[in-house]
């Protein structure tokens, strides 16, 4: 009788010494399974080149606001833009344009430039404001903000910019996709005689 109480005493610690083991396991799964989850996550953050939005607005004739609806998608960029590039209350990001910049392109006195500079952002308001947009970005993390190409349906704006007389094409270090492109919408707003190639401002 002895024996048998023995005997099945024993039973009962092996089977919960087996169900610890299991539970603890399991966990142990669980556990990594959520690391590897978060690490993935991470690795796909780093890897955007890509932006969709929502042409929101200009402040400058330098930038463009990018409104992202998807409030995960937002969030994205809370931890990697300067308070500079990034608009909370707006769920708005901020894209330098690149190859372009009419502030630097303008020099015919204090009180032209200024007037230039808020044509620039009048006419591209007026007529982009509202329209989805995709943004061809680099991401500086010294300055953490982005510069980039961005695009409407089958416009580029950054072209567009050029081909309007509305900047000169400054290029870059390294000739880019676009190049030729640039250079021919240069020519045109040359010939053409729109914005800074007006003929009383070339004499």
């Amino acid at each position: 009788m002895v024996g048998l109480v023995l005997m099945l005493f024993a039973q009962n610690v092996w089977a919960e010494e087996k169900s610890i083991f299991n539970t603890e396991s399991i966990r142990s799964q669980l556990f990594n399974r959520m690391k590897d989850r978060k690490e993935e996550q991470k690795a796909r953050k780093i890897n955007l080149t890509i932006l969709h939005g929502v042409f929101g607005r200009m402040t400058d004739p330098e930038s463009i606001w990018v409104r992202i609806d998807s409030r995960t998608e937002f969030r994205k960029w809370t931890y990697k833009l300067s308070k500079q590039s990034l608009n909370l209350p707006r769920q708005e990001v901020r894209v330098w344009l690149k190859y372009v910049s009419p502030s630097q392109s303008v020099s015919f006195g204090k009180e032209y430039n200024t007037w230039f500079k808020k044509k620039v952002v009048f006419e591209m308001s007026k007529i982009f404001y509202n329209r989805n947009v995709r943004v061809d970005y680099d991401y500086s993390e010294k300055l953490y903000r982005l510069q980039g190409v961005i695009r409407s349906g089958d416009t580029n704006l950054n072209l567009w910019m050029i081909r309007n007389g509305w900047s000169y094409y400054l290029l870059p270090d390294e000739k880019p996709e676009e190049h030729e492109e640039l250079i021919a919408a240069e020519k045109e707003a040359r010939e053409k005689q729109v914005g800074l190639w007006k003929e009383e401002l070339q004499q």
